[in-house]
């Protein structure tokens, strides 16, 4: 019998492997290569409203369509999701039928930045209808819609009970999704290590599962752990069973379930093999990742930590430092590839933070489906997450909280975990004696920091960066002395490209800091996260233009002015020059003497190093460019986006650039850069290339001359 079993329990993981390798073989194409031919034609799709999507906006309705049949000519064999805009409104659940005309996903595509196209093929997301029409309306609602609406009337009343700030974060927490979440508060989490906080975590899982087992005392242990699970599948219902609920599920389900360590290890792969079997695209998802990676380290590595932390200290605190530690250690490669920094804090803040902000999330859930004493019960959460954000603003203020690490070689990696390998003292490696075990932890501890201070102290030639974010301007001056310049900070409605792209794409060059902010104007597209990003990063000098301003740009400076706390503010006049190092400078080459309004007021500034030059207009038009006498520069930055009434032929005989740069947006809808651009600088024999194409943009100065790169070459 125990032969039959032992090998039953090889066979099952043999067999699992197979499937699961089959699976991750036969990837079929993403949503949106389904869709290739079909960018720019009129299709109408039939297909069901996700009611959490549903958003409403200027007279607009915008929702995720899981697509049931989509007609072209034909119909076509597509069964991903699309995101549909429609003016109007969008019943909230149900089925409809909508025609428009389908284009592609906007993506901001940058170092160390949110890997949009990645996300959108885990997700389905094949492309966007974009201002449809509503042909037909099934009021019918699905069974999963059922649950999703349950999910946002709790929401709701968490929020409206809670208030906007707190209940976002709650109801983030226990109902799943967190984009009501502002980004300061996202930015807190994530500099105190507790970003897998903010959907549904494992934590709560668990601590949900310990509350309903005492709950359901009086059944029988077995029965009882059935009825939790039953609850535990019905809530993730409610959540959508998104795959954060599905991975905390399984967690839960694995400790619940689960006997030893060694057969708890088991049942984790054995979850993780069938989670991947029915879809092989998590694997690349952080969220997957760091769920598992936790989970692992509190099986394999929760014994060596409880071993390393003192045994003075009182029970309750050690084993949870024990089991922070053990989960920070086991991802922490994780954090460092997809954040390129680590918290210091985290062990400190899991220990504070977690307990509180989790019996916060337990009372909003309960106070959420309490319909008389709910409300105190919501209030008091709000109270303490109140309390814990206070607590986390705190933490996150205190010097080196956080360290940037900046992009690491693979083997560093390789290196970090066999060491961990080593320390854990799993049985497999006990054959080296203690002496031999210290001696290799040293080597690699001696490997990993002279990796770090190479990073930090190699020499590399000048190089620009033309950040790609969306319809605006955005450059990164980053000299051989590691100096860094900032030319404008980009701006979108929906979204701040300093939390979103400048400041991960500095903490993928390893930067905490600029030396230079220059802002050309303040038009919103190029200064619109400049508040965002005085707040987010330490920037020792920041340049304003001389411009007269209005009443928009009156309360654009003065959101500028009120984050820039020790920052040292100046208003530009011509011919300042700025030494970033021995071998570069940036220049200001032009500003209005008299302040005018508008794109005219834009700071005319040039990058000047013996290995090459850059030119940048801001949105600096005709006008300005008539009375101008310049020199030639290798580089030039389009004005205004490659708009025709920027970069006349006068102008550019005299710059006669060797390589322009046009930053602007996708399927923007000025139609930037406009033809009549292109034909002139075509004429002068400049070479063209556009973030909207490319993505984020490299240009590189060395001894061997000038060499661009696109966002696919820098990844």
């Amino acid at each position: 019998m125990q032969q039959k079993t032992r090998y039953l329990r090889l066979f099952l993981p043999v067999m699992l492997l197979c499937i699961l390798s089959f699976r991750l073989l036969t990837v079929p194409p993403s949503a949106e290569q389904q869709l290739a031919s079909c960018f720019g034609r009129q299709l109408v799709v039939q297909g069901a409203v996700e009611p959490l999507s549903v958003r409403r906006l200027d007279g607009f309705s915008s929702a995720v369509l899981r697509c049931e049949k989509v007609y072209s000519d034909t119909e076509l064999a597509y069964s991903g999701r699309l995101r549909v805009s429609v003016k109007g409104e969008l019943p909230q659940a149900g089925c409809v039928v909508l025609k428009g005309t389908l284009e592609r996903l906007d993506s901001l595509r940058n170092p160390g930045s949110f890997d949009a196209a990645s996300y959108n093929r885990v997700q389905e997301l094949g492309g966007r209808l974009r201002k449809a029409q509503l042909l037909k309306t099934e009021p019918q609602v699905l069974w999963w819609q059922r649950f999703a609406l349950w999910n946002k009337k709790l929401s709701e009343r968490i929020e409206a009970t809670a208030g906007a700030e707190y209940g976002a974060l709650l109801s983030g927490m226990v109902l799943g999704g967190s984009s009501r979440l502002d980004e300061e508060t996202r930015e807190l989490f994530t500099d105190n290590g507790l970003a897998h906080l903010l959907s549904v975590s494992g934590t709560h899982i668990v601590l949900l599962t310990g509350l309903l087992l005492a709950l359901l005392q009086w059944v029988p242990l077995p029965w009882r752990k059935v009825i939790v699970i039953i609850l535990l599948a019905a809530y993730a219902l409610l959540c959508g069973l998104r795959p954060p609920v599905l991975r905390a599920l399984a967690m839960s389900s694995v400790l619940l379930l689960g006997g030893s360590g060694a057969e708890r290890g088991r049942l984790l792969c054995l979850v993780a093999s069938l989670l991947l079997c029915l879809q092989p695209l998590w694997l690349a998802d952080i969220g997957f990742q760091l769920s598992f990676g936790a989970a692992a380290g509190l099986l394999w590595l929760l014994p060596a930590c409880q071993r390393l932390l003192p045994q003075a200290l009182p029970a309750p605190i050690g084993e949870a430092a024990a089991v922070s530690l053990a989960a920070q250690l086991a991802v922490l490669p994780l954090e460092v590839y997809y954040f390129h920094q680590i918290s210091l804090i985290a062990l400190v803040s899991n220990i504070v933070l977690v307990p509180v902000l989790e019996i916060a999330a337990q009372m909003a859930l309960v106070g959420a489906l309490l319909p008389a004493c709910g409300d105190y019960l919501l209030q008091l959460a709000a109270w303490l997450a109140a309390q814990v954000l206070m607590q986390a603003r705190f933490f996150a203020e205190l010097p080196y909280s956080t360290v940037v690490i900046g992009k690491l070689p693979a083997y560093c990696f390789v290196i970090y975990y066999a060491a961990l390998f080593v320390w854990a003292d799993f049985h497999w490696l006990q054959f080296w004696s203690n002496r031999e075990r210290r001696c290799i932890l040293l080597l690699h501890a001696l490997l990993l920091a002279g990796t770090l201070a190479y990073q930090q102290y190699c020499t590399l030639p000048l190089a620009c960066y033309f950040l790609d974010v969306g319809q605006g301007d955005c450059a990164v001056i980053v000299t051989p002395s590691q100096r860094v310049a900032i030319i404008d900070t980009g701006g979108l409605k929906n979204l701040s490209t300093a939390t979103r792209v400048i400041t991960p794409f500095l903490r993928y060059l390893g930067k905490r800091e600029a030396d230079i902010l220059l802002l050309s104007h303040y038009d919103f597209d190029h200064v619109g996260a400049a508040a965002d990003l005085l707040r987010q990063l330490r920037v020792k000098k920041l340049l304003l233009p001389n411009e007269a301003l209005t009443e928009e740009s009156t309360r654009v400076r003065q959101e500028i002015l009120a984050q820039a706390g020790r920052t040292q503010v100046h208003v530009v006049q011509s011919g300042e020059r700025y030494a970033l190092d021995a071998a570069a400078e940036l220049v200001l080459v032009d500003v209005p003497q008299q302040a005018v309004p508008g794109n005219e007021a834009s700071t005319l500034a040039a990058l000047q190093s013996a290995q090459g030059s850059v030119l940048f207009t801001g949105d600096m038009g005709e006008e300005r460019e008539r009375g101008l006498q310049l020199q030639q520069y290798n580089v030039l930055k389009a004005g205004h986006h490659g708009s025709h009434y920027s970069s006349s032929m006068e102008f550019l005989e005299q710059v006669r650039p060797r390589l322009t740069v046009i930053s602007c947006g996708r399927g923007n809808r000025y139609g930037h850069p406009h033809q009549e651009t292109l034909e002139r600088l075509q004429a002068i024999g400049s070479n063209v290339i556009r973030t909207d194409e490319l993505g984020c943009i490299k240009v590189v100065f060395d001894a061997e001359g000038i060499k661009c790169y696109g966002y696919a070459d820098l990844q």
